[in-house]
């Protein structure tokens, strides 16, 4: 039996067809998104994700390319060296740790590589983007794989980054 599903990436502000900000597919009227965080296909009628976004960011891939994008769960997580502070950064002293988040449909998820070898729901991304923080903590954008080679250095771990 062929997939009678039609497959949409999200292409919005900064992202592209091959980096996309979300994975969607249709059959008839009923939408579904691929969760970021459990790697599941909801129903956006069983969720609290009430609509699929506007055609204007929704662009169509095949149902092979829908497949890749699905397999690659790298590709959707951006990641951040931490720094406590700005001024700790300025004065040369190395990042503590890694961050990083995925933005799902259902909501943005944060995280900080700790203590123990794992990942734990925090604030620090956030806190690095808000105008009212007094002290922010500083991020430097990585990619998976300096993520990868950062946690190495600083944790002895590999694989850290594995989704």
């Amino acid at each position: 039996m062929t997939d009678q599903y039609e497959y949409f990436a999200e292409v919005s502000k900064a992202y592209t067809l091959e980096r996309p900000g979300g994975l969607w597919r249709r059959f008839g009227e009923e939408w579904e998104y691929l969760s970021l965080l459990d790697w599941q296909w909801h129903n956006v009628k069983e969720t609290n994700v009430k609509y699929p976004p506007t055609a204007q960011v929704l662009q169509e891939v095949t149902p092979e390319r829908a497949a890749e994008l699905e397999a690659d769960r790298q590709s959707w997580a951006q990641y951040w060296a931490f720094y406590p502070s700005e001024r700790r950064w300025r004065a040369g002293q190395g990042p503590t740790t890694v961050v990083r988040r995925r933005r799902s449909p259902e909501r943005i998820y944060d995280e900080t590589f700790m203590r123990g070898h794992v990942w734990k729901p925090d604030s620090a991304i956030f806190e690095f983007f808000d105008a009212r923080q007094t002290n922010p903590p500083h991020l430097e954008e990585l990619t998976t794989e300096g993520a990868e080679r950062l946690l190495q250095e600083l944790f002895g771990v590999m694989g850290a980054t594995d989704l």
